[in-house]
């Protein structure tokens, strides 16, 4: 009876496994090799999305060791080293929540930055004039369940989740005489998570953001200006 659960456990852990290693290549294929990942370049999701070179030795090798992770487990648990095996197994699984917690991990660091770079340099969106539009929005629920799946792992298009996002966020685009620093990615979004480092969180309130840019006949500007006591001001 204890074999039949320990083989019970080690098969639900290794199906689990599987499916983690698919999301990952599925998200390494979409993001790097297809080149539709929207996030190259953005300082603000960390150090692995900073250099296609970066993002490509660090998948290969991590793919790679998942790989084989499964692969000991079960020549473990078939040479009847069952302690070993289970230890082979859970490595993955660990991966994978140390990998959920990273767009919550890359979000305090730049709160960190804000905190010593009080002139926006680092983490704020730069003072000047942006754009908001239809355009530029997208909808959480629009996009698939897999493709949310891979936001709770800190994978995909929606890295963090709908935590991170809310219900849309609205890409920003510079004015031509707005200064950006050399950075880009600055986005409006709702979530369940309080303020923003790399944007302006408006909680549930960017339902009506939303509402308002689809009755809009185009763009509008959004002034940023920190010597104001109001961060930011959409002028209608």
């Amino acid at each position: 009876m204890k074999h039949k659960i320990f083989l019970f456990l080690f098969i639900g852990i290794g199906v689990f496994d599987l499916a983690y290693l698919t999301l990952v290549a599925d998200s390494f294929y979409q993001e790097y090799l297809a080149d539709t990942f929207v996030y190259w370049g953005y300082p603000q999701w960390g150090w692995l999305y900073a250099d296609h070179k970066v993002y490509l030795i660090f998948n290969v090798i991590y793919l790679s060791s998942m790989l084989l992770c499964m692969i000991g487990a079960s020549w473990l648990w078939f040479k009847k080293y069952t302690k070993s095996a289970f230890i082979f197994s859970i490595l993955p699984l660990l991966s994978a929540a140390v990998f959920s917690y990273m767009p919550t991990y890359n979000r305090n660091q730049l709160f960190e930055k804000y905190g010593e770079s009080e002139n926006g340099d680092e983490s704020r969106i730069p003072e000047g004039k942006w754009w908001a539009s239809a355009d530029q929005m997208q909808k959480y629920y629009d996009s698939s369940a897999w493709e949310r799946l891979k936001g709770y792992f800190g994978r995909g298009e929606w890295p963090g989740g709908y935590a991170m996002w809310g219900d849309y966020r609205v890409w920003l685009l510079p004015d031509l005489a707005t200064d950006t620093k050399g950075r880009r990615g600055f986005v409006i979004h709702g979530g369940t998570y309080h303020s923003s480092p790399w944007g302006i969180d408006l909680g549930d309130n960017v339902i009506d953001l939303a509402i308002y840019l689809r009755s809009a006949k185009g763009a509008i500007p959004l002034m940023i200006d920190y010597n104001k006591d109001i961060a930011a001001e959409i002028k209608k």
